[in-house]
């Protein structure tokens, strides 16, 4: 098409001087007048075209169904024997297949279908033999499926403060529990959801377990689910549990994520490049986290100044550095809610690690505020940060008291009301307890 050609010596960036409406009617209808509304059915059509060769190459490409079309084809027009070479040729190669997820179990029920279908007018009979496969085939891709929708239920439940009406899930986790399945990815996918269901440790190493024997038998998207619900539920045992032996895992997963290159899918999202560092660098793998900062930084798509920032930040201060920390941390500026919140907690230990205490005051304040203004926090995480900056602020108090009997009444009130505090998001509970430790009445 002429308009496409004519297009085409402007790509990529389309913005030279001589594109403009009139100049490219002109390219392409020489001896006519210019006419806007030729131009622009023109270019729909363009468009439309432009669309369609999208959707032919994927077909092309990438799309599983591309066999069921042929072999339908085939089937059709009553080409039994080339369609029974291309059925066998197609099954053998889809057999191979080392993934077994509901992809592979679709076409594996539409492979059957087609051989159902090719046998019933030959032999009626046949049919009784495929029946008991196909709802086999089925049950295996409607689990998978089910699985998936609960499990990322649950986690924008627990995560968002988001309600679901789960269907089915009782009787789906009953009937997998009295059937236990082979597939590699239900088995997987059961595991996630009783993980984030109960919160037992025994999931977690199950699901441990099965992802050292099935991990080159998932896909890309799977595997990063397991390995995202393994490490929320190590971040769940840091802060809620305190249980100091999940952090180590936490950082052994993303080590594993990073040696075997899978530890972003698709783009690189930034709040996880950041958790990456903060994993590595609770315990003390500062190493680690240096390498994957420069092998991964040009990755970054979204806030990687605000990013880069933070990581280098929670460096220093985990090395001692406070100033170098306190000016990389203050040059952060966050659009996510819950990342602005980790900015301002750290922006407090730090104030209150230097000394500075009227600073932290203030700032006391200020977070109070910026609290009371979100609606999108379950109340029990707010809870826990309007905990901490209200015992932060005794601690304060504690700073600038001279009577000894006053200060030890009130320390240990601190400490009664640092113990009474629900969660440990962010190492708050950890640190209050250190800093109140650190508290020596004379």
């Amino acid at each position: 098409m002429a308009l496409a050609e004519v297009l085409n010596k402007y790509y990529p960036a389309f913005n030279h001087k001589d594109l403009t409406d009139e100049k490219i009617f002109k390219k392409v209808f020489p001896d006519e007048e210019f006419d806007y509304f030729k131009l622009k059915n023109l270019t729909s059509d363009v468009f439309g075209h432009g669309k369609d060769y999208l959707s032919f190459i994927f077909y092309r490409d990438h799309s599983s169904s591309k066999d069921k079309y042929l072999l339908e084809q085939l089937r059709d027009r009553s080409l039994d024997n080339i369609f029974e070479q291309t059925h066998k040729v197609i099954s053998r190669k889809h057999g191979k297949s080392k993934i077994k997820d509901e992809n592979y179990i679709q076409k594996s029920l539409e492979l059957t279908e087609e051989m159902l279908f090719f046998r019933i007018p030959k032999d009626p009979d046949s049919r009784l033999g495929f029946f008991q496969d196909e709802l086999d085939l089925f049950l295996q891709y409607t689990l998978i499926r089910l699985l998936r929708y609960y499990n990322i239920m649950m986690h924008e439940k627990n995560q968002n403060n988001c309600d679901f009406n789960m269907g089915l899930f009782n009787e789906v986790m009953n009937f997998l529990k009295e059937n236990p399945q082979d597939n590699p990815t239900i088995k997987i996918y059961y595991n996630i959801v009783l993980l984030g269901k109960e919160k037992k440790d025994k999931y977690f190493y199950e699901l441990k377990e099965l992802k050292e024997k099935y991990s080159g038998k998932l896909n890309i998207e799977d595997n990063y689910t397991l390995f995202m619900h393994m490490a929320n539920y190590c971040a769940y045992n840091f802060n809620v549990l305190e249980k100091p032996e999940f952090m180590r895992e936490h950082f052994l997963l993303s080590k594993e994520n990073f040696e075997k290159g899978t530890i972003q899918l698709g783009k690189l999202i930034y709040p996880d490049f950041l958790n990456h560092v903060k994993i590595a660098v609770r315990v003390d793998e500062f190493e680690w986290a240096e390498k994957y900062i420069n092998e991964h930084q040009d990755q970054l798509t979204e806030e990687k100044e605000n990013t880069l920032n933070f990581c280098y930040g929670y460096i220093n201060y985990r090395k001692g550095d406070l100033d170098k920390a306190l000016e990389l941390f203050s040059r952060t500026s966050f659009p996510i809610f819950i990342l602005k919140i980790q900015v301002k907690i750290l922006l407090l230990k730090i104030n209150y690690e230097k000394g500075f205490y009227e600073q932290v005051i203030t700032m006391i304040d200020s977070f109070r505020h910026y609290l009371s203004r979100d609606n999108s926090l379950l109340e029990v995480s707010k809870e826990s940060y309007y905990d901490f900056i209200k015992v932060l602020r005794e601690l304060v108090k504690l700073r600038y008291m001279t009577d000894r009997d006053e200060m030890n009444i009130s320390l240990q009130k601190i400490k009664d009301d640092i113990e009474d505090i629900k969660f440990n998001q962010f190492g708050i509970k950890i640190w209050l307890r250190e800093r109140a430790g650190e508290i020596v009445v004379e």
